[in-house]
């Protein structure tokens, strides 16, 4: 008898495991120390890239190189002299300051994938 009462408390153990796994703790909303924008995480703490593409659909930046994203890069944009006060990011990733720069990083996008174009960004 015990034998049979274990498999489903087993089983119903399996599940919740694999339902946390999957749906993680909290509602995925963060704020970076760098920025203070909010990024969604996968329940994951101290992931450094929590997006894991190439491009930052939010920001309209390579991953590697948001520095609203990555309190690393932002760092070092800061320590090299290179930030926005005003709108807490690089000043050459700024696009409230220099829309222009929206067009650099999209040309970058467009070089990587031919033939499409950037995704939108958030404003």
């Amino acid at each position: 008898m015990k034998k049979s009462m274990f498999r489903p408390a087993f089983a119903v153990a399996v599940l919740a495991t694999g339902a946390l796994i999957f749906v993680g703790c909290g509602d995925g909303n963060t704020k970076t120390k760098a920025s203070g924008q909010n990024t969604k995480t996968t329940g994951v703490t101290n992931v450094e890239n929590p997006h894991g593409e190439w491009w930052c659909k939010e920001h309209g930046i390579p991953e590697e190189i948001c520095s609203m994203c990555s309190a690393k890069y932002a760092q070092e944009c800061k320590d090299k002299g290179d930030w926005c006060e005003e709108h807490n990011r690089a000043k050459s990733q700024c696009f409230k300051c220099d829309p222009s720069l929206k067009e650099k990083f999209a040309a970058m996008y467009r070089a990587k994938y031919p033939g499409k174009e950037p995704p939108p960004i958030e404003d």
